[in-house]
This record gives structure tokens, C-alpha cells and sequence, in this order.
């Protein structure tokens, strides 16, 4: 059965991460959802979104600090 990952973990033994469809056993599925980190069905219900500020691959721009004294 397909499964939406809600939070990263490790699932059919692999690390996936939140957002995520994997095919699971319906034994490990229960147990996932009841840990709250999965949840049924197949599809995706968000987007990864570029969390990194002021990295140079960074779509955001740079942190401006306060100048010192």
C-alpha cells in the first residue's frame, strides 16, 4: 500500500523524507502512522521548499546583521 511520509524516517528500510510515497507492507504502514510519520495514500500534498538562507545557492537574500561599534 502507498503511504505519504509526514516526517523523516526510515521506512522499507531506507531514510526517506517528509512528503515522500512509498510502497510499504501494511504492517509497517500501521506502525508508522501510529508513530504520526505516515499517512495512506499516494499522493504528494506539498512541495520541498528551499529552507537555506543567505547560502550561495540560496534564492533568498543574504542576512543583514547589525554593524558593531
Amino acid at each position: 500500500m502507498k503511504y505519504t511520509i509526514l516526517r523523516d524516517t526510515v521506512a522499507g528500510g531506507k531514510k526517506v523524507s517528509a512528503g515522500d510515497v512509498v510502497e510499504l507492507s501494511e504492517d509497517e504502514g500501521n506502525i508508522l502512522e501510529s508513530y504520526g510519520k505516515a499517512a495512506k495514500g499516494g499522493e504528494s500534498k506539498s512541495e520541498k521548499k528551499d529552507r537555506s538562507v543567505g547560502l550561495e545557492t540560496s534564492e533568498k537574500p543574504k542576512v543583514t546583521k547589525r554593524k558593531s561599534k
